[in-house]
């Protein structure tokens, strides 16, 4: 699927123009319970990655997991050889490199995120794409993502303290929900608005978020991680705070 070039001529167009594009069933039924099995090794592991936890009416649950593929060699194949990079490839004009990479799960009663760019929260690097991979389907009722389309095109729109859209900036926006099915990909960019809902469901929105950098831009993965480390109190989730949610540790 998305393998000849006047799909990926097309997918580049929508993406180019949108900021955002959706390419339905990326991953096969089979691919998703691989996934999943991988998924359930890092979350349950200490030494696979870095965890992050949240307080919501159901008690403390897990938020993300980042900062794994490189000690999980199923996933980094997956992430970085075959369809993922030839996607990607087409939507830079030049290979990717991996950057970062996270799962959210987004349990029930879990919160969601405000409304922001990716681009303030990463200091390194110009560009970067990121692939939404949906290991559950997310809908309105489990917090999907929602994206302001086409205003990717305005750089850096503003940022208040937080380093997230100003009310006023991201009211005036006009935002697409974007629901998905297990399998499903949906790939933007690091200036594309995004937001997303509370999970008022009884379902998990488990899905990886994996983010590349264009090749030529070098790689920048340990600078962003080592930084990280270093300028995050224990506990948050990222460089801005979009989180919605109540960070514990």
């Amino acid at each position: 699927m998305h393998s000849d070039p006047k799909d990926l001529l097309q997918l580049k167009e929508r993406y180019e123009q949108d900021g955002v594009v959706h390419v339905p069933g990326l991953v096969s039924t089979e691919g998703i319970n691989d996934l999943l099995s991988w998924v359930d090794e890092i979350s349950n592991s200490s030494t696979l990655g870095r965890h992050y936890f949240e307080s919501t009416a159901h008690g403390r649950v897990k938020a993300r997991t980042e900062d794994f593929a490189k000690h999980h060699t199923p996933m980094h194949d997956f992430l970085t050889q075959g369809r993922v990079p030839k996607l990607l490839e087409a939507l830079f004009g030049e290979p990717p490199v991996l950057f970062k990479e996270k799962i959210n799960y987004k349990h029930p009663g879990a919160a969601g995120y405000a409304p922001h760019q990716d681009a303030p929260a990463y200091p390194f690097g110009s560009l970067h794409i990121t692939m939404l991979l949906a290991l559950d389907a997310a809908d309105a009722s489990n917090g999907c993502l929602e994206f302001a389309k086409a205003a990717h095109q305005q750089g850096v729109i503003a940022v208040n303290a937080d380093g997230c859209l100003p009310m006023e900036q991201a009211s005036q926006l006009a935002w697409t929900s974007m629901p998905v099915a297990a399998g499903d990909a949906v790939f933007f960019n690091s200036y594309a608005p995004h937001r997303s809902g509370t999970n008022r469901s009884d379902r998990s929105r488990r899905a990886l978020y994996v983010t590349y950098n264009a090749s030529s831009e070098g790689n920048l993965r340990s600078d962003y991680y080592d930084h990280k480390k270093e300028a995050l109190a224990q506990g948050r989730v990222s460089l801005i705070n979009h989180f919605l949610g109540e960070d514990v540790s």
